[in-house]
């Protein structure tokens, strides 16, 4: 077999939720070849191999005439999150990855496989991914991940990096603007412990902070960031959540803090990227291998998929005009799928212009079919009555369509 077979034959059992790998792989390149040997052939694959590829194939989608949900103010949105996968518990991922308890002393039924991912905002084009490593047997945390992908960061213009407040710390925020000091800006929620030392109150409500960031043994250097403080609520309702968010956009006046409070929301589109591929793709509940290596390898099948899958669903929204989030990524998973093993029979019989009048066709039938409708009302809120937690109780009937109201805190000057 060749290995373009290989690698094709992997991202299509990424996208299909039935077969072996060994199935995809005898569809595609016509080999006779056992489930083991396929098997085999593909552990030959190390996640170093699929670092070097996602640095030649993940490049950027998003162009600011066609699609200016994906910018601001002419810099590039960008998200980084991390997430958890469960591993089978066989002897081998036990081994590399034990079960450990959470502060409550409940042990994991599933050894926990992370991964992190710098993901284009609008596309949901992923730029780079890191995964569980596991040296000596020791889980890696999400934020040393997430680090990794900084140097993949785009040079292609400016950008804005959006992130929760899991990476909201003057150490992340130094290693960003070390790995790119003139190409990306950092907009990131903080915790509300977090020191800042107030320097000067600007007119829209935000302020000029200096933080400590600290730059290794015994190196300490000063940021200076502002500080936007933001209300959630809902029309009509007393009750409230505050919310700190540092960025390293200082001039109030090109950037306003409440446009900025209005565009932190879109870092959830992160979330709905790792939802895409587990839920979607079959892995909410366990990755399909069965050690370390292997999860490493299906996971870099996934990210492949998901690049394809993002490249096709903006092609496919271009066409019909829609916004991307608009298409059914589960639909266009499915029918790619099957556009892939229909031309992988018909080679040699299917011309060229056969094959792309295919391809064509197969997109207006996804334009079509993979539109998702506008969401319905919900008739009733979220809650229960006598819930368990940590379900909110119902107290009182409000309306559970109303959307929730961004107000921006004034800051003073000490």
């Amino acid at each position: 077999m060749s290995f373009s077979d290989l690698i094709r034959s992997s991202v299509t059992h990424a996208l299909s939720l039935r077969g072996s790998f060994g199935h995809h792989l005898r569809s595609l390149s016509g080999v006779s070849i056992s489930d083991a040997a396929a098997h085999e052939q593909r552990s030959e694959l190390r996640w170093e191999w699929y670092e070097h590829l996602f640095a030649k194939a993940l490049t950027p989608l998003a162009r600011p005439e066609a699609h200016p949900g994906s910018f601001y103010c002419g810099m590039r949105l960008l998200a980084v999150d991390g997430s958890q996968w469960s591993l089978r518990n066989t002897a081998s991922t036990l081994k590399a990855l034990p079960r450990h308890g959470n502060q409550k002393g409940a042990v994991a039924a599933f050894p926990k496989f992370m991964t992190a991912v710098l993901l284009e905002v609008g596309t949901h084009q992923p730029l780079a991914a890191q995964c569980e490593q596991a040296p000596q047997g020791r889980a890696s945390a999400e934020i040393t991940l997430a680090k990794k992908l900084l140097e993949h960061l785009p040079r292609q213009g400016p950008s804005l990096l959006l992130a929760d407040r899991l990476y909201g710390g003057a150490g992340f925020i130094a290693s960003v603007l070390k790995a790119a000091p003139q190409s990306c800006e950092v907009l990131i929620r903080v915790a509300a412990h977090k020191k800042a030392k107030v320097i000067e109150a600007c007119g829209d409500g935000s302020a000029l902070v200096r933080i400590s960031a600290g730059m290794g043994k015994s190196k300490q250097t000063e940021l200076v960031l502002r500080e936007i403080r933001v209300r959630t609520q809902r029309p009509g309702e007393s009750t409230s959540v505050e919310r700190r968010l540092w960025t390293t956009l200082l001039d109030a006046s090109k950037h306003p803090a409440h446009e900025l409070a209005e565009l932190y929301t879109q870092r959830w589109e992160v979330e709905g990227f790792f939802r895409e591929l587990k839920a979607t793709l079959g892995r909410e509940n366990l990755l399909r291998a069965t050690s370390l290596p292997g999860a490493q390898i299906e996971f870099g099948a996934l990210i492949m998929a998901a690049s394809m899958m993002a490249e096709e669903r903006l092609s496919i929204a271009e066409e019909q005009q829609v916004p991307p989030q608009r298409l059914s990524i589960v639909k266009i998973g499915q029918t790619t799928s099957e556009l892939v093993r229909v031309l992988a029979y018909g080679r040699g019989i299917l011309s060229e212009e056969q094959e792309q009048a295919l391809i064509g066709r197969c997109k207006q039938h996804l334009g079509r079919e993979a539109r998702i409708a506008p969401r319905r009302q919900r008739s009733c809120q979220r809650g229960l009555r006598r819930p368990a937690s940590p379900w909110p109780r119902i107290k009182s009937r409000r309306d559970p369509d109303r959307d929730w109201v961004l107000s921006v805190v004034p800051m003073h000057q000490p």
